[in-house]
């Protein structure tokens, strides 16, 4: 039974869901612990911390870094967890990665324009009232003006081919070595996200190198060879093994399905505490 869930989004970035939506959906799967890990942004954890205290469960002050390794142009997403009160280098960097995101958002939106798609920002950012605007917002724009558009697979045809090391290095990802440094100096630990999304396993020998602290070994991306793939690289490495969710919208994701037992949530939160 998964007792942590550590890898939950809300609209406060690119979920689709309210801060009390997830944690009443946490709480009726049984979940104890949950760390709220919104990419880029920290501002709102008091709130979070309120609401979790309201259901009576546990939380933890955490983020999801959008980083990138410059050497093999690939992105890494860096989970960082049991972050202090004031974790400024953190936000810091996430601050500029935002301001890149929104300014490449609006040339995007321009884009979609030119494919027949009449939408506008304002529109988009009605889906997004405490942030910048992400392609989740955008989509649910173009969703709301043009319905047959409301599948997975359109989202995909309008926004996963829009990977290429041009548009990565609009983004203002943070270099990953920054990132982990910046989450151990806001005084916490450093996990790789979700490994099989990016085909980062060669390079977690480097990341060990810059002090990478654990790894996630449940995630929905996750196929069945990556399972003792994770574990491998755990052991290898000494890497603390963490895990969750990823939940972004209840029609992809459920809260519940993926995160750790009580067992192995206790182990990750001693030795995350001793570091």
């Amino acid at each position: 039974m998964v007792y942590a869930d550590l890898h939950v989004h809300t609209n406060y970035s690119d979920g689709t869901h309210s801060i009390e939506e997830v944690i009443r959906l946490a709480k009726n799967r049984g979940i104890k612990v949950v760390a709220i890990t919104d990419h880029d942004t920290l501002y709102h954890y008091d709130k979070v911390k309120k609401i979790c205290e309201k259901n009576n469960i546990k939380t933890i002050r955490g983020v999801e870094m959008s980083c990138y390794d410059f050497d093999v142009y690939k992105k890494v997403h860096v989970v960082g967890l049991w972050l202090n009160d004031n974790p400024t280098h953190v936000e810091e960097l996430c601050n500029h990665t935002l301001k890149c995101r929104d300014e490449y958002h609006h040339q995007l939106i321009d884009e979609l324009n030119d494919k027949g798609l009449d939408i506008t920002y304002e529109e988009a950012k009605k889906f997004s009232p405490y942030n910048i605007v992400f392609k989740m917002h955008l989509f649910q724009a173009i969703v709301n003006k043009y319905p047959e558009y409301n599948n997975l697979e359109k989202y995909r045809e309008l926004f996963a081919g829009k990977v290429s090391q041009d548009v990565d290095l609009q983004m203002g990802y943070i270099d990953v070595k920054s990132g982990i440094e910046a989450i151990h100096k806001d005084g916490g630990i450093a996990i790789l996200a979700h490994p099989c999304e990016y085909d980062n396993y060669d390079e977690i020998k480097k990341y060990v190198s810059y002090d990478l602290d654990g790894i996630e070994i449940s995630h929905p991306s996750m196929k069945e060879d990556d399972y003792p793939l994770t574990q491998h690289f755990a052991k290898k490495y000494n890497l603390l093994k963490s895990g969750g969710s990823d939940f972004h919208n209840i029609k992809l994701t459920s809260i519940g399905d993926f995160g750790l037992t009580k067992e192995q949530f206790d182990d990750l939160e001693k030795e995350a505490l001793q570091k």
